[in-house]
């Protein structure tokens, strides 16, 4: 049952009641009852709501055999088939409740995309042209649409504009793009149509090549004069390091995405502050966005000969998801890394989450479900090692993310998702337990 409105929603009540199970009249046989339906399901949406919904199950059916049980099956029987004892009925006729969802917010339909790149009539250099536009800004899940088959889905940022990058390359000729909006099981109408062109003859990637992304060092750590660079990257063949504004040290990616290079020892960097960036190849050789740029300072080597990561106390946790500044969905994985088996406190917004103990790779998790998640708007997250007396430790740096408001008709489906990226996500997991190992050797 779907009820909206507007402004307000005052309809007394809403039933969506599970059915009851047929009843047996003969007393002869012990013939079993029907058993009674499970709950329904309810989204109520108004600026204000006013409304009771009846979600219950329905009663088990009565037999009227003498011993045989006086109801049937519950919709959520433990006992298989064979129902309740004499001595009256369950007080819903089972268990098996449905769901409500309430969205205190006023209904719209959302607001159709205009599709602004690729432009019409564009011939694109790339299979894989990159799809941009602007939506409504209450929270849509923008579809887009290629020669009539859906190829993604993106959700706009806080201003509305979308950018989506397909993952399969298109065929070479003409196409059609539309795009349309989604919000809470409600659809726009469709955009305007784009037609463009896609080349005949392209790199195997399709020729985007992404920012990579430089996980060690960290922006202002001190490391010895032959110090490690590793990263991620989502496409490309091979990532070039940049170090000082001097030459490409070019490195190959395993199948994660992820990059390393070490300083040789024969050529070692001078004491003192230095800069890195890198950035991907594709196969003809064309550079991909160069990353941000990252400080660091040599000193004497360290005890490992020079490879030290960073001067960060390996007692100390790090949060890795989410990231600074990141955009999450209400339920979602919080992961980090920290000493083998150590246990550690998260804190969410200044109030104990959860506690949880890092696996033999030094990589903690703690999951949010339906019931733990999360409000819409700002958060912040500390993780806190726990020493083995109880005794609360160092803690991480604070983590500042969003949570995006509802996007979809979420009632009733306990699905998980995975979103887009987790491949690079696990990439810095792995980076960030072998640089905790790393550390803690030092």
């Amino acid at each position: 049952v779907v009820l909206r409105a507007v402004d307000v929603l005052n309809c007394g009540a809403v039933e969506a009641r599970g059915g009851a199970g047929g009843d047996t009249k003969l007393d002869k046989q012990p013939l079993g009852p029907g058993g009674g339906g499970a709950g329904g399901r309810v989204l109520i949406q108004a600026r204000s709501i006013a409304c009771f919904a009846d979600v219950s199950a329905g009663n088990a059916g009565v037999s009227a055999y003498p011993g045989a049980g006086s109801y049937g099956a519950t919709p959520a029987s433990t006992t298989a088939d064979g129902g309740t004892p004499d001595g009256g009925p369950l007080p819903d006729g089972g268990t098996s409740t449905g769901s409500v969802q309430q969205v205190d917010q006023a209904f719209q339909v959302p607001v159709s995309p205009v599709i602004t790149a690729p432009a019409s009539g564009e011939a694109s250099t790339t299979t894989r042209p990159r799809f941009q536009g602007t939506a409504g800004t209450n929270g849509p899940v923008v579809h887009l649409v290629v020669d009539g088959r859906e190829i993604g889905a993106v959700v706009p940022g806080a201003t509305g504009q979308f950018t989506y990058d397909p993952t399969t390359p298109l065929s070479a000729g003409a196409h059609q793009v539309v795009a349309w909006s989604e919000s809470l099981g409600v659809a726009s109408s469709p955009s305007t149509s784009v037609r463009f062109t896609t080349p005949a003859v392209v790199l195997a990637d399709g020729g985007v090549v992404q920012m990579a992304v430089l996980v060690v060092p960290g922006n202002g750590d001190t490391v010895g004069p032959t110090p490690l660079f590793a990263g991620t990257t989502t496409n490309g063949v091979n990532v070039g390091v940049v170090i000082d504004d001097g030459p490409d040290h070019i490195v190959p990616l395993d199948l994660l995405g992820r990059f390393r290079y070490q300083v040789p020892e024969s050529e070692p960097l001078s004491v003192g502050t230095h800069k890195v960036t890198v950035h991907a190849h594709n196969e003809a050789g064309d550079d991909g966005p160069y990353s941000d740029v990252v400080g660091f300072e040599v000193v004497v080597p360290g005890a490992d000969g020079g490879t030290d990561a960073g001067t960060t106390d390996p007692l100390t946790p790090t949060v890795l998801v989410p990231e600074q500044g990141a955009t999450v969905d209400p339920t979602f994985m919080f992961v980090g890394v920290a000493l083998p088996g150590s246990d550690v406190q998260l804190e969410l917004d200044g109030k104990v989450l959860a506690t949880a103990t890092a696996d033999d790779e030094g990589v903690f998790r703690h999951i949010l479900t339906a019931d733990t998640a999360l409000a819409t708007g700002a958060h912040k997250v500390v993780a806190q090692a726990v020493t083995a007396e109880g005794e609360a430790g160092l803690r991480s740096p604070e983590v500042d993310f969003q949570v995006r408001g509802p996007t979809d008709l979420d009632v009733g489906c306990g699905c998980g998702t995975a979103p887009a990226g987790m491949i690079s996500v696990w990439a810095l997991v792995g980076l960030g337990a072998l640089v905790r190992r790393r550390r803690s050797r030092s």
